[in-house]
């Protein structure tokens, strides 16, 4: 059983990168954007209509987006099979830098 994450961040991208740092701090390598959404215990039409195209633009292989998001918050994650996502990196530093002390 998936617990819901508790947070106050702001952002909807900020949101998501603290559900990606509460999978990986279990010790989870890959995940699923189903995983971050049950992580921030929203339903199926608040990630389609509120998240969904926000995630898509923090993927390293995302080719642009309509949607302006920080450049602190693009090329977080990799795709690597469908449906299934690492963090780069950059997305390593980002989160260590992003929540040091947490």
């Amino acid at each position: 059983m998936t617990q819901t994450l508790q947070t106050t961040a702001e952002t909807p991208y900020h949101q998501i990168l603290h559900a990606v740092k509460a999978l990986v701090h279990v010790g989870v390598c890959t995940f699923s954007w189903n995983e971050v959404r049950l992580q921030l215990g929203l339903d199926s039409h608040e990630w389609l209509y509120g998240y969904t195209v926000i995630y898509q633009a923090m993927h390293i292989d995302h080719p642009g987006s309509a949607l302006d998001i920080p450049e602190r918050y693009r090329r977080v994650f990799n795709h690597i099979e469908r449906g299934i996502f690492e963090l780069t990196p950059y997305g390593k530093r980002l989160l260590e830098k992003e929540f040091d002390g947490e």
